[in-house]
């Protein structure tokens, strides 16, 4: 199945905020081990709305017109889930809201999550960045007659874009008869429309690439074909390929053409982790553009210098927030240090920074934990720097 979610799309979630208003964020779980009849999901889903209900109704500290918003909300969520939604290979559901900040999102997740509500000034986008990462890779199908853009994650693809030609068939409709002109004439006069074919798909992954930031480009189909491509792209996605994988073009399903590509796309996404560490151990141990442990990866995030936050799967920790500048700390209680205002207690910090990286453009991974892990982070939580 697809994924909603892309680096841009996080990005774009977490800097989104009202000033006269809360944005509400539901997680559905869908798994279809345990939801499996359409009813079922119905039943799950109205119960989470339910909960929805009750934790704006309960919440202390909203305003009579946050209570009202948020309530309206829920109506909109509910109307939308049970009015025709296409909730097709989705495992789970995200759903923002905030009327006040012009936000309604329902993004379908590819794999399932806890159920959970929230409410706050920003949509909850750390759970996202958990499934995929955020990191979006293209899958570039080619052959002599078809051309196919598949994007998505290691947890699932959707098509972009496909085009046919046949480069024979074109050539024919050209001329009456062959004209006397010999095999190998013509056998060239097909080569060229081939290139012609490949140049064109290669001229449609550029255009596209223009408005897209993608973590990599693999390229499926017959090995000749394929390395033929490789030569005819333009060097922006030139710098963009990372590998090729064997599948039928034309007719492979979404699913088919991930699973061909799986070795690949995992092989070249441990290659980036391996990368990403080795450039933090070199910057911690140089002190150099990249820090450890929480209480300096939230100074980093504070003074927006994050390039690449790296986070161990599962670590959370307790902190404070400053209402007024965003401040991150650690320490319980207390004035924030850049503008002196109270700061307030905070559940999870890390899903605070994980929302600040994301609005300052930067990429996150969380990396396995572990008997999982290849390599551990240092201190759990780390990061690259910009500057």
């Amino acid at each position: 199945m697809a994924t909603d979610i892309t680096t841009d799309r996080l990005r774009e979630l977490a800097e989104t905020r009202s000033a006269v208003g809360k944005v509400l964020s539901v997680f559905i779980n869908l798994d279809p081990r345990e939801f499996a009849t359409p009813s079922a999901r119905s039943t799950e889903i109205s119960s989470v709305l339910d909960e929805a209900s009750r934790t704006i109704r309960d919440l202390e500290g909203l305003t009579h017109d946050e209570r009202a918003a948020l309530k309206a909300d829920v109506e909109r969520v509910s109307a939308a889930l049970t009015n025709g939604t296409d909730l097709e290979g989705a495992r789970a559901l995200a759903v923002f809201a905030s009327e006040p900040a012009g936000l309604f999102e329902i993004l379908k997740l590819p794999r399932p999550v806890d159920h959970s509500v929230s409410i706050g000034d920003t949509p909850r986008v750390e759970p996202l960045a958990r499934i995929g990462t955020g990191e979006l890779w293209w899958l570039v199908l080619v052959d002599r007659q078809h051309a196919r853009l598949l994007a998505g994650s290691v947890d699932g693809v959707v098509e972009l874009w496909r085009h046919e030609d046949d480069p024979r068939a074109r050539i024919d409709s050209g001329k009456s008869d062959q004209d006397g002109r010999s095999e190998r004439r013509y056998e060239r006069s097909v080569e060229k429309e081939v290139d012609n074919h490949l140049r064109g798909a290669a001229n449609e992954v550029a255009r596209r690439l223009r408005h897209v930031r993608v973590a990599g480009i693999l390229v499926g189909g017959p090995r000749e074909t394929a390395s033929h491509f490789k030569d005819l792209v333009p060097a922006e996605v030139g710098k963009a390929l990372k590998g090729r994988f064997d599948v039928e073009v034309w007719t492979s399903s979404a699913d088919d053409v991930l699973k061909a590509a799986s070795g690949v796309l995992e092989e070249v996404t441990a290659a980036r982790d391996g990368e990403l560490l080795d450039k933090v151990d070199a910057g911690v141990g140089t002190g150099g553009r990249a820090v450890s442990g929480l209480s300096d990866v939230l100074a980093a995030v504070h003074e927006r210098r994050i390039d690449t936050l790296v986070i161990e799967e599962g670590f959370t920790a307790k902190g404070v927030r400053c209402p007024q500048c965003g401040w991150l700390g650690v320490s319980a209680g207390g004035q924030c240090p850049a503008d002196g205002t109270m700061t307030e207690m905070v559940d999870n910090v890390v899903e605070a920074a994980v929302g600040r990286a994301f609005g300052q453009d930067a990429r996150v991974r969380y990396l396995p934990a572990g008997e999982d892990a290849t390599r551990p982070v240092p201190e759990s939580i780390a990061a690259v720097l910009r500057f």
